[in-house]
Parts: C-alpha cells; sequence; structure tokens
C-alpha cells in the first residue's frame, strides 16, 4: 500500500503542512461562496430593475 502522506524530518507527520493545506481549501471554499452569493444578489437586483414599471407623469399645466 503506498502511503501519501507527508513526514518531516524527525518522521512525524507534518502537521504544518497540513494546516497550511486546510486553511488554503478553506480561503477557496469562502471565496467560492462569496462569490456566488454576490452572484445570487446582483441577478436579484437585475430582476427588481427589469420587472419594475416607469411611470411618466402627465405634463404640469401652467
Amino acid at each position: 500500500m503506498k502511503n501519501d502522506m507527508k513526514y518531516d524530518t524527525f518522521g512525524n507527520l507534518d502537521t504544518d503542512y497540513y494546516v497550511e493545506k486546510a486553511y488554503e481549501l478553506r480561503r477557496a471554499y469562502y471565496a467560492a461562496a462569496i462569490k456566488k452569493a454576490s452572484a445570487s444578489v446582483k441577478a436579484l437586483f437585475v430582476k427588481l430593475t427589469t420587472n419594475r414599471t416607469v411611470k411618466t407623469s402627465a405634463q404640469p399645466q401652467h
């Protein structure tokens, strides 16, 4: 069985490496979630503004 784990110079599991990998994954997840949320908010505002009717007022009489 192939061991794909990363070890430090003392033969211990390299926890610093895996903690940094976890931070990278978390940053990527948050970036994707924020990007998706902002696209949803933008789409909502586009939908709200396209459905809005513009009322024209009559010319004021002098």
